[in-house]
């Protein structure tokens, strides 16, 4: 499958991380499943083809940030045009607590109605992956123009940033807040409670770090990411997705675990690598 990143315009950097596309390729064989792990980030996901046999082979909905982990029976031929955004994107787009809505996935339309409907056809019509990032770049761009956000998307921004290795009740204080009213609005902006979203970002900064580094061992990577100790790190990484470590650091080439960053400062960059099953998300088997 091809898998490119295509780095967001200049207006939308602050609310979208990149535009994304995978699709199979001649003469390859399909993965049977996917398997989704926790994501602090949500996505809209186009599906123009099979991709996932529980959606339709035109479909368009969106996966908020989520804790849990789930399998997916993949069709014959893979086609998703996908968007993925910020945690705070959700109270900005839609205007009302992210919290509301973690750990589940809604159809685009059911969302925004008549404009949601006229978007996925837009982009079932287009002739190709450049003409889908203007016409959803345009639809975000007002959408996102009318909410202010809270300030506190200061504060999960750097839980993202420092993988989830930040003093909370540092953060806290820091926002001049008490602290269930710097709970309260965190949640409202990531989804999850201050200590439970550093959680879900640290297990994901496993996977880069992982990627980026050496690591003689298991144990060594889970001191690295500030587990206690090897038990910690097992529970909580199967916590999340399902499997123990060794399960998913076994399978071969682990090089785009990572995330794909594209270049700063040309709209719409694109990179592209040889894709091994793995989305920052979740893989496939």
């Amino acid at each position: 499958m091809e898998y490119k990143v295509f780095t967001p315009p200049l207006q939308l950097k602050d609310l979208v991380q990149c535009f994304w596309t995978l699709e199979s390729t001649h003469d390859e064989v399909t993965p049977k499943d996917y398997f989704l792990m926790a994501d602090s980030c949500p996505e809209i996901i186009f599906q123009y083809n099979e991709g996932f046999r529980t959606y339709s082979a035109q479909s368009a909905r969106i996966r908020f940030q989520h804790s849990i982990h789930d399998r997916f029976t993949v069709g014959k031929k893979v086609g998703f045009f996908g968007v993925r955004l910020y945690p705070h994107a959700v109270s900005q787009l839609l205007r009302m607590p992210a919290s509301e809505v973690v750990n589940d996935v809604f159809d685009f339309s059911d969302l925004f109605r008549e404009q949601g409907t006229d978007l996925a056809d837009q982009v079932y019509s287009s002739v190709n992956t450049l003409e889908r990032i203007t016409r959803v770049s345009d639809f975000l761009s007002k959408r996102a123009a009318v909410n202010q956000v809270d300030t506190i998307k200061y504060f999960v921004d750097q839980v993202i940033k420092s993988t989830g290795q930040v003093d909370i009740s540092s953060m806290q204080r820091e926002s001049g807040l008490s602290v269930k009213q710097f709970e309260r609005r965190f949640k409202a902006v990531a989804g999850f409670p201050p200590k439970y979203f550093a959680r879900i970002a640290r297990f994901q900064g496993i996977k880069d770090r992982y990627s980026s580094s050496q690591f003689q061992s298991m144990t060594s990577l889970a001191y690295s990411c500030n587990y206690y100790d090897q038990s910690h790190f097992n529970r909580e990484f199967k916590e999340f997705s399902g499997v123990q470590p060794l399960q998913y650091f076994k399978l071969p080439g682990q090089e785009n675990t990572e995330l794909l960053k594209p270049g700063k400062n040309s709209s719409n960059a694109i990179e592209q690598r040889q894709f091994n099953g793995y989305l920052p998300c979740g893989w496939f088997v």
